[in-house]
């Protein structure tokens, strides 16, 4: 198999200016005028005939589809994943029994507590102003863990089970799922980049990987075309390798570079959104896009919840720009760099 990395490190990458310059970046779009996402905007895969056979020639079909989105929208949908409509819903139904807890209950898994040795994993509450990091506090709460090569289930916080008593197992299976999902998915975007198609192995040999357990409720009608503070998460790009996302209504938006505008996405029945991140763009030396999206607030009378599945190579591994994505005419854009070095810059969604 390719070696995808080497044990050398680039201290030129600033992760902090990456950062900020995201951020003064997203403040700059107009999102004021969304469209109804129209045929083609965000392409439909259907994974099941690969996952049934295995076969080279399914293979493929789909990183054929899979390149086109990735190069053209940076955004698409999968159906045919095998992962159960129960197990998905099951899912859901306990995250939204855990953000029906009383408050206090929420604040004993409070993220980034003195009192717990991990940061980046619990409760985050209403109105924060992280993932990502804005001057104005998201409209959403979430539940995030996380697991790479060093953080296991156990060192995730967890609610009390005498509150809720299937949310754990439930939780973990479904982590479990996305990660095998995330796994498979690796040879069709080998072959989408033109490498073979275990190219990713190594690195995601354990990979880092972040699921939120977001809820968004309802807040009433918005004021006015633009509001300051009126995104159930604000405008960004994803810093993962990809991102999958489970949503049980419409909510997000994202914008079509194919047409220069921004469209409101469709849920599609018993389907998962995927869209790339910077770790991909700059791994691929810009070939596949990175698309800003945001998350809308909810204007009716019920909430919405989405899982956001945040997958991304071992933390420590050193990804230097894929052989077939740079060349004497065409050289690395970036330095080899780890996804730890790059920390800077945090997922949205």
């Amino acid at each position: 198999m390719t070696s995808l990395g080497n044990k050398s490190t680039d201290s030129s990458f600033d992760a902090k200016a990456k950062e900020d310059a995201l951020k003064n970046e997203s403040e700059q779009w107009d999102t004021s005028k969304p469209e109804d996402a129209k045929a083609g905007d965000i392409p439909v895969i259907d994974l099941e005939a690969y996952f049934t056979s295995g076969e080279d020639r399914e293979l493929e079909i789909v990183a054929e589809q899979l390149r086109t989105a990735c190069e053209e929208t940076g955004f698409y949908s999968i159906v045919g994943h095998q992962i159960s409509r129960v197990d998905i819903a099951e899912t859901f139904d306990q995250i939204r029994q855990f953000h029906n807890l009383p408050i206090d209950s929420k604040n004993e898994v409070l993220m980034d507590r003195p009192d717990w040795p991990v940061g980046g994993m619990g409760y985050l509450p209403f109105r924060n102003r992280k993932l990502p990091a804005r001057d104005t506090g998201n409209l959403n709460e979430a539940f995030i863990l996380k697991c790479d090569d060093k953080l296991g289930m156990d060192d995730n916080q967890w609610p009390d089970a005498s509150s809720l008593p299937e949310f754990r197992a439930v939780v973990e299976r479904y982590a479990g799922q996305m990660e095998m999902l995330g796994k498979r998915m690796l040879p069709i975007y080998a072959r989408a980049l033109g490498v073979e198609k275990d190219f990713f192995k190594e690195a995601f040999d354990t990979p880092l990987y972040r699921l939120r357990m977001t809820h968004y409720p309802a807040t009433g009608p918005k004021t006015g075309d633009h509001p300051k503070n009126g995104y159930g998460i604000s405008p960004h790009v994803d810093t993962s390798f990809c991102t999958i996302l489970a949503q049980d209504r419409p909510g997000l938006t994202v914008f079509s570079e194919r047409r220069k505008v921004w469209v409101n996405a469709p849920v599609v029945d018993g389907g998962f959104i995927v869209n790339t991140g910077e770790l991909l763009k700059h791994w691929s030396n810009d070939r596949f896009l990175s698309t800003r999206h945001f998350a809308n607030n909810n204007t009716g009378t019920d909430s919405r919840y989405s899982i956001p599945f945040f997958f991304n190579a071992n933390p420590h591994y050193v990804m230097s720009c894929i052989p077939s994505c740079c060349s004497k005419d065409n050289p690395a854009k970036y330095p080899p760099i780890s996804y730890a070095q790059s920390q800077g810059v945090v997922q949205g969604e």
